[in-house]
């Protein structure tokens, strides 16, 4: 845990926006960056794992997950069933990244919804 608080915490000098996701999910810190047109790397670390989430324009452009193979949008879905945890927010030119997503922010958003209810749905819940 020492390791990913050091690493949030290098990036809290320079943060916009952050925040606790038990008090704002990432779906609706998602859904305002894409309101707001912003380009930066959204940050969100959970107890054990640090996801981070590039967005240029407000539309989600590439996700990794820090350590593992999770990447692009298996990534995105996995950081959105994250419910506890924080995320920091940092404005830049994100001109140079790839997008690897090719797909809409509200579109993910409305995708990882389908897959949560799928699987309650399986489970029984």
């Amino acid at each position: 845990m020492a390791a990913v608080s050091s690493r949030v915490t290098d990036m809290e000098r320079e943060v916009g926006l952050r925040g606790r996701l038990e008090q704002f999910g990432l779906a609706t810190v998602l859904t305002f960056l894409d309101l707001e047109r912003r380009s930066g790397e959204l940050v969100v670390a959970s107890a054990a794992e640090i996801g981070r989430i590039w967005l240029r324009q407000g539309q989600v452009i590439r996700a990794r997950i820090d350590g593992s193979r999770r990447a692009r949008k298996p990534a995105v879905y996995e950081l959105l069933g994250w419910d506890s945890g924080r995320f920091a927010f940092v404005q830049r030119d994100t001109g140079a990244v790839d997008d690897e997503i090719h797909a809409p922010t509200t579109m993910l958003l409305i995708e990882a919804a389908r897959r949560t209810d799928e699987l309650e749905a399986a489970s029984g819940f």
